[in-house]
Formats: C-alpha cells, sequence, structure tokens
C-alpha cells in the first residue's frame, strides 16, 4: 500500500484560501507515556523515551506543527515526578509526565496552548493540576478548561490574529464516579477541571457572543466512551452548544474517530481521536479503529475552513510513531466520518489527493 500524505478538508463557508491565512490546529489526546514508559506495572516492553528519545514520536506529524499558528493539544496528564503510589489510588492510569522536558518539548514542536479539561489533569489531585497549570505558564504555555474554581475552569483560551478572533472552551463531560470518587469537577469553592453542563456552558457561550458577536466560538469537549462511537448525550449537548452561539465543536476522548455532522450550518466533529498519546491502547480488544484526526482551522479574511489531516495511532503497530494513513486506511477512515445522517458533502479532489466537505 502506497502511503501518502492526505488532507481531508471541511468547508465553513463556501471560500478559497489564499495567502496571509491564519492557522489553528487543533490535536486529540496528547501524552508523551512517562507513567507507561516508566513503571513496571504496565506491558510495555520498551522504553520509547529513553531509547528513541522524544523527537521520534513527533518525526511524521512536525512539518503539520511547524505551518500552524496555533497548536492546541488535550494534555491528558500532569507535570510531575511522583513518589510512591498515585493519589487517586483507586483510579486506573494515572498519568504523569517529567515537569520540565515536557512542556520544553511541547515548545519545540510549536504547541502552545493546553487544555486541562479531560480525566488526567487531577491524577494526582487538585494540588498537582494546579502546579501543572503554573508550570505550563512559566514555559510559555496557555492553559484553559480547569482552574481554582468553577468560574476560572470555564473561561475560555482566547486567541486573536489579523485574520480571527478565536475563543476556545474546553471541559470534561460529567462522570459520577469522578465527580463522587475523585472529585475532578470545579466548583465555587474547590479548584478542579470545568464540567461540560449544557445548560452552564450554553449560558456562557451566549454571554460571550453578545459581548464579541464576531469572535468564532470553539468548544473543544472531552467526552465519549473510550474505544466507542458518538453517544446520544454528546449530541444532544453539541446541539445546545450550537443553539447557544458556539460556531464550531472539536471533541476528543474517545481514543477513535467518532463522526461527523452539519447542525445549522455548523460543523461538529465528535472525536478527533488521539494525537501522540503513548499507552498501548486497546484497538485489537475493542475493535475500535486506530485513526486520529488533525484538525486545523484556517482563516483568510472572512475566508474560514478546517482541514482534517488523518493519522495512524495503534501504538503497538507503529511502534509509538503516529503517520499519516494509507490510501485503504482513509477509506475506511471516511466512512466511519459520514456516519450521521446529517454528515456533510463529501467529495473528493484527486489532483490534491484530500476531500472537500462543504456545509453548501
Amino acid at each position: 500500500m502506497k502511503k501518502q500524505y492526505i488532507q481531508l478538508i471541511l468547508f465553513l463557508a463556501a471560500f478559497t484560501v489564499y495567502a496571509d491565512t491564519t492557522r489553528v490546529m487543533f490535536l486529540g489526546d496528547t501524552h508523551f507515556g512517562d507513567n507507561y514508559f516508566f513503571r513496571s506495572n504496565y506491558s510495555v516492553k520498551t522504553n520509547y523515551i529513553t531509547d528513541y528519545g522524544y523527537d521520534y514520536f513527533f518525526e511524521n506529524v512536525k512539518d503539520l506543527l511547524f505551518a500552524s499558528d496555533l497548536n492546541i493539544v488535550n494534555f491528558e496528564t500532569t507535570l510531575n515526578n511522583p513518589i510512591g503510589l498515585p493519589y487517586l489510588i483507586t483510579k486506573p492510569y494515572s498519568h504523569f509526565c517529567d515537569t520540565l522536558v515536557t512542556p520544553a518539548i511541547m515548545l519545540k514542536y510549536n504547541i502552545r496552548a493546553a487544555s486541562l479539561g479531560n480525566n488526567h489533569s487531577m491524577d494526582y489531585s487538585f494540588h498537582y493540576m494546579l502546579s501543572t497549570i503554573t508550570r505550563l505558564k512559566e514555559s510559555g504555555i496557555s492553559s484553559f478548561g480547569a482552574g481554582i474554581s468553577s468560574k476560572e475552569a470555564l473561561e475560555p483560551l482566547v486567541f486573536n490574529s489579523a485574520n480571527i478572533s478565536l475563543a476556545v472552551f474546553g471541559g470534561f463531560e460529567f462522570r459520577q464516579s469522578y465527580d463522587s470518587l475523585y472529585h475532578f469537577y470545579a466548583d465555587s469553592f474547590y479548584a478542579g477541571v470545568n464540567c461540560i453542563d449544557k445548560d452552564v456552558m450554553q449560558d456562557k457561550i451566549s454571554e460571550y457572543k453578545k459581548l464579541y458577536p464576531k469572535t468564532i466560538i470553539v468548544v473543544y469537549p472531552h467526552w465519549g466512551g473510550n474505544y466507542k462511537q458518538v453517544r446520544e448525550g454528546q449530541i444532544s449537548t453539541a446541539h445546545k452548544l450550537i443553539d447557544g452561539g458556539a460556531d464550531l465543536i472539536i471533541g476528543h476522548g474517545a481514543h477513535t474517530v467518532q463522526s461527523i455532522e452539519l447542525y445549522k450550518g455548523k460543523i461538529i466533529i465528535y472525536n478527533i481521536g488521539n494525537f501522540i498519546f503513548n499507552a498501548p491502547g486497546r484497538y485489537r480488544s475493542t475493535g475500535a479503529k486506530p485513526y486520529g484526526l488533525m484538525a486545523r482551522l484556517e482563516a483568510t479574511g472572512d475566508s474560514k475552513q478546517i482541514r482534517l489531516f488523518p493519522i495512524f495511532t495503534n501504538n503497538k503497530k507503529s511502534d509509538y510513531q503516529v503517520r499519516f494513513l494509507e490510501d485503504e486506511e482513509f477509506e475506511d477512515c471516511i466512512s466511519i466520518l459520514k456516519r450521521n445522517a446529517n454528515a456533510p458533502m463529501i467529495i473528493r479532489d484527486r489532483s490534491t489527493s484530500s476531500y472537500i466537505i462543504k456545509t453548501e
């Protein structure tokens, strides 16, 4: 099978991209895997960090990262070097990574924003979550989706350029165990992650849209079942957020891609899956497809569009190095993205080995 560098294009408006384009890349679940490589309780035979180095993980995708004005990741870990057992001893898969090396590697590959609104940023208590926010800020990396209170956790990442004003809201869907057992969610008195409460989020988005009507509002939620397709709760929440004024939804958290929907002229990418997420994974046992998406929002004046770059994310088969999809894999990935009854029309551009998905 011939490997190709393939692009998937979703048009938010029927315009052509010209020069002087602002590019903002949204990336999926990201964790360099320190706890998997340095702890003996995981079945990872090779320590890819010590044997290959961090640059190895980025080799096939680095050019896209360097070409973007802003790269945003779902940072699904904590910056700490724990001694002994995890704080949340009853929670499986507690993530950690190096406090000094990790931010440096992120900056090296032009990753300057991180959502902490997920199910791992509080693995070692709110103390380490808050220290992660501080360490990222000291390194020049903006974080959002978590904070000292629910008010702070709800605040969006704001990005402005000559071509675009962007507000990105992060957060983690409500799960009972993460509330009652792990106390993940921020409130008025307690630090934590932003809970994706569709009523609260809708009110916040509506308020923000009134204040900044020209700003593009993106919701970047961590949701969905692991290795599963779209749940009804995701759909109802996405619709309500768009009804409230959101312009685009790009989800993550399922470790696989989910379908795309066109709702009231707005794109909902239910799940972009993993980016560089160095866990062994469970693709074989679950039957899920090992695909992820790098979603790039491009803006030139009044012209705005999204390009999706599909990637292969099964670490057991790729030796922990993400790559672009081959022809048959790409067609398979597209079939998943089109499963929604209200999926946008998809047209293949054979001259560029790409797909164009139009909203009109």
